[in-house]
């Protein structure tokens, strides 16, 4: 037998080691899938596999979740989202931090990875979940045989990556695979081999490491999970075994298992999910396994939330606000940032938890494209889309209105002749994409469009179930915590605030004493009266600019550039190279020769990093133009 951590299924220095019997065969077939693949030929017939090692009834359970996922320009920045996700330092042993694995290289490039990963046409994720993983010295040699023998069976070479994560009671593997082979055509895995294949080669690999499942483990196993308030391997086995109306009867099975099943039944009876009608017949809710799932993630909330919350009294754990929706729709959440992380099957939903002001600690999901260094302490806003119909959707209204409910092209045009067909484009985009999330409108065979007399109000009913479904928005408000915000030279969030919008509890009642702290600070420095409550307008932008003023001085050390004051009206320019984060939130470094401004940062501005880019400020706001070679204008 190979020892753990050698290739137990490809070549390795120029033999072939199998598992079993029959390896010039295999070798031979391996040979001639890959010449009909360079040949041209198709191979997405099942794959070859040999012979199983260990029978069925000893065989250890390993759980294995795919995912595939076709490559775009938004994709392509998701995948390496994701790929750092999983080497992300809380989640990997202490000498893997921050690093992903391949078949030879404990470090690899995840940057070069995604950078090829992004020519594909699509890419697969797995999570490899073995029940028995806390027994297994290490999961990285298993996923290295696991990958070795998806390549034989696959008949191709593969390039991955991977993570282990130990963080957890149940330590899993996440693995992602270019979609691609080996002669450069693109990667297709038989449906059947993604469903069962992977997962019979994983359970094979983790029974041969430990032995097969005994009649002991598998009942203490199935003891465990009596009393469980999530779904289980007893519940589906309970649900297979119930008629489409819900009833079961266990007068039929074993008693050895009818003992447990019926165990299983009292504790869902408990839970109202279950119902007995006789001595060995019930009723099971129809929602039983939703209901499960939406417990078990509702039990995973709750002690993320009681780990953030640990030092912290007066604070009620929120944990009916959803990981993946805004059932409340509350329009903000403030408070202090208490952590973040990803969940979510195969770890892509990005979530915050934050102390809030009104003295609750609520998880909820954010998007992915958040704002770059986000850390503990800061102060942040979370926004949901705004629900009001937009610019555009009023403009097409008005323009259906003056022409009995028709709009086009023509008639935008002859409606305002200074608008370009870059602009009336965008409006047609918009059209189109309420015509196929909600078919709100209706696209007539000559390019016109029907729009309806209600039709701003069905945008923002729309505009209102997309809020429902989609993680918030992140807006830094100070880099400070409350407490390190009381002596700032410059302004602070705390002087922003207005008292009536903070709580009596946790979070509300930190900011209180701060806000309370912080006045006292600015009357000994004589910018405020002592009978007066709140910075004046001309106050705020004088402690403003003391404060910009010390952060460009320390950063003109740095960069050996001359640090230049933007114009409160006019034109700023310059490359926007990096960013600082103050007590009164972010700003962006705008980089020219020997000068450097700083401005107010914004996530659109994210799209023009590293590049030129040209502000025009008025009335306090920039509109933002990238570039000498961008015609596009971001306002913001």
């Amino acid at each position: 037998m190979a020892k753990r951590g050698e290739n137990q299924f490809t070549p390795k220095l120029g033999s072939i080691r199998y598992q079993s019997g029959g390896r010039r065969a295999r070798s031979y077939l391996s040979k001639v899938q890959r010449a009909i693949s360079r040949a041209g030929g198709s191979i997405r017939s099942s794959p070859k596999r040999p012979p199983r090692t260990t029978g069925y009834a000893g065989r250890r359970r390993v759980i294995v979740k795919a995912r595939v996922v076709r490559m775009n320009a938004s994709s392509a920045k998701a995948l390496a989202e994701h790929v750092r996700y999983i080497s992300r330092e809380s989640a990997t042993q202490e000498q893997d931090k921050g690093k992903v694995f391949d078949t030879f290289n404990d470090d690899v490039d995840r940057d070069a990875f995604v950078d090829a990963a992004s020519e594909d046409r699509h890419h697969f994720r797995f999570i490899v979940s073995p029940e028995d993983g806390a027994q297994m010295d290490n999961l990285k040699p298993f996923v290295r045989d696991l990958v070795s023998a998806m390549e034989h069976d696959l008949g191709t070479g593969l390039d991955w990556v991977g993570a282990v994560h130990t963080n957890t009671g149940h330590p899993h593997a996440h693995i992602v695979v270019r979609g691609r082979r080996d002669d450069g055509r693109d990667l297709v895995i038989p449906r059947k081999y993604i469903s069962h294949g992977i997962r019979e080669r994983a359970s094979d690999l983790v029974t041969l490491e430990l032995g097969p499942e005994t009649m002991l483990e598998r009942d203490q196993k199935r003891q465990r999970e009596i009393g469980a308030e999530r779904l289980t391997r007893t519940d589906r086995s309970l649900i297979r075994m119930a008629d489409t109306n819900g009833e079961i009867d266990l007068s039929n099975t074993s008693s050895h298992y009818r003992s447990h099943n019926t165990e299983r039944l009292q504790t869902l009876e408990r839970m109202r999910l279950a119902t007995r009608t006789g001595p060995t017949s019930w009723s099971l809710d129809l929602d039983l396994q939703p209901k499960l799932k939406q417990l078990g993630e509702r039990g995973d909330i709750i002690k993320a939330l009681n780990k953030a919350s640990a030092g912290r009294t007066g604070r009620l754990l929120d944990a009916d606000t959803s990981l993946s929706k805004n059932q409340n729709l509350e329009q903000t959440l403030t408070g202090a940032l208490l952590e973040t992380g990803v969940a979510g099957d195969f770890h892509d939903q990005l979530y915050a938890i934050i102390d809030t002001l009104d003295g609750r600690i609520v998880r909820t999901s954010i998007e992915t494209d958040s704002p770059r260094g986000l850390k503990l302490g800061m102060v942040v806003q979370l926004r949901t889309e705004d629900t009001a119909p937009k610019p555009s959707d009023r403009t097409v209204d008005e323009i259906a209105r003056n022409h009995k409910g028709l709009y086009s092209p023509a008639l935008h045009q002859r409606e305002d002749p200074r608008a370009t067909p870059g602009y009336i484009e965008a409006h047609v985009r918009r059209l189109e994409s309420l015509r196929r999330s909600a078919g709100i409108v209706e696209r007539l065979d000559d390019g016109s469009w029907r729009i309806p007399d209600e039709h701003l109000s069905n945008v923002e009913t729309e505009q209102r179930r997309r809020a429902l479904t989609l993680p918030r928005k992140v807006e830094i408000l100070s880099a400070l915590t409350a407490s390190d915000q009381v002596m700032d030279s410059g302004l602070t969030w705390l002087d922003q605030t207005e008292s009536a919008h903070v709580g009596i509890k946790g979070f509300g009642a930190d900011v209180a004493s701060a806000k309370s702290l912080r006045q006292k600070h600015l009357v000994d420095r004589k910018i405020l009266q002592i009978t007066e409550q709140r910075l004046t307008l001309q106050q705020a932008e004088a402690l403003r600019q003391v404060g910009i003023e010390k952060a460009g001085t320390k950063l003109a050390g740095k960069l050996g550039k001359e640090y230049d004051p933007a114009p409160a009206q006019g034109h700023v320019t310059g490359k926007f190279t990096q960013h600082i984060d103050l007590a009164d939130g972010r700003y962006a470094v705008l980089e020219r020769e020997h000068k450097f401004s700083l401005v107010r940062w914004r996530q659109v501005m994210e799209r023009g990093r590293g590049l030129s880019m040209t502000g025009r400020i008025t009335g306090g706001k920039i509109s933002w133009k990238f570039g000498a070679g961008r015609r596009r204008g971001l306002s913001r």
